[in-house]
């Protein structure tokens, strides 16, 4: 505390239960105000980008997907997209959409992730536990097309390892109207629920202009108004041809936060659903 009785310095890390994993934070606060922040980083570095300097392009493919164990495919494809631009490999069409219901699909997993992880924050478990079940039905999704529920490793430089037969295109049907189904009740929970809106409303407010300033992405600036998404900025894959819709927010708090990602969660189901009934035919791999 400081010498002023209303204003502390909260520390919160390297290890504390609320984090996933190891950062350090210090929070001034004056009040339930928070005027200040520090942050330090680091705590898990691995050293890949060093390691990729003494591996193959195809090692390193390997490599990149291990970066981050939710979000591994997204990783492998920036990789991907890098060296086939290098190469001058032209990849047909069809495993560029594979590829992007891929993404799809892990960006729906992240998001119910997120979304458990925030409602056990904020002391809503049963929404918490509730999430975390039904996201395993994308993990299962996943795990149907490659064979990992993980570590999917889709990606080869010039193509993709599998295809999405329509038995596949069937189960991921089946998987994504029951995900809708959940979908719809966070919805209603996060929209009507008067102590989850208390609990998240005007909390953690970021304005437009502040968002801009702090260089914010993702969600976290499109519930500040930004309207800015990578698919639709500068479409790669089949983006140009499933395009999606860009979900904004103009609260700019937590709640709003809430609300874009279960907007893109149902963005992503309809995303997926036009890939499978217009997926390009066409070879998996460049010949």
């Amino acid at each position: 505390m400081t010498a002023d009785t209303n204003k502390f310095v909260i520390p919160i890390g390297p290890q504390h239960p609320a984090l996933k994993e190891p950062a350090n934070f210090e929070f001034w606060v004056d009040g339930e105000i928070v005027t200040g922040a520090s942050v330090r980083l680091g705590y898990v570095h691995r050293g890949i980008e060093k390691g990729a300097e003494a591996r193959t392009w195809t090692q390193n493919l390997y490599l990149m997907e291990r970066i981050c164990g939710i979000c591994s495919h997204v990783h492998a494809t920036a990789y991907t997209l890098g060296v086939e631009k290098l190469a001058g490999v032209e990849v047909p069409p069809r495993a560029n959409a594979i590829r992007q219901l891929m993404a799809e699909l892990e960006r729906i997993h992240s998001h119910m992730l997120w979304l458990g992880v925030a409602a056990h924050e904020g002391g809503f478990d049963t929404l918490f536990m509730y999430s975390w079940r039904d996201r395993e039905t994308v993990m299962d999704l996943l795990e149907k097309i490659s064979g990992n529920k993980v570590h999917y490793s889709a990606n080869l430089l010039g193509g993709v390892k599998f295809d999405i037969t329509p038995e596949l295109a069937a189960e991921v049907h089946k998987g994504l109207d029951f995900l809708e189904e959940r979908n719809r009740f966070y919805l209603k929970v996060v929209t009507t629920d008067e102590t989850f809106i208390g609990r998240t409303r005007d909390i953690g407010t970021m304005t437009t202009e502040k968002a801009e300033f702090l260089g914010a992405i993702g969600p976290t600036a499109r519930a500040s108004g930004v309207a800015r998404d990578i698919r639709v900025d500068a479409p790669y894959l089949t983006y140009d041809q499933f395009p999606v819709k860009v979900m904004t927010h103009t609260s700019g708090d937590l709640h709003g936060r809430f609300i874009v990602r279960i907007h893109e969660t149902f963005e992503s189901i309809r995303v997926i659903r036009e890939i499978l009934d217009h997926i390009p035919q066409g070879d998996l791999t460049t010949r």
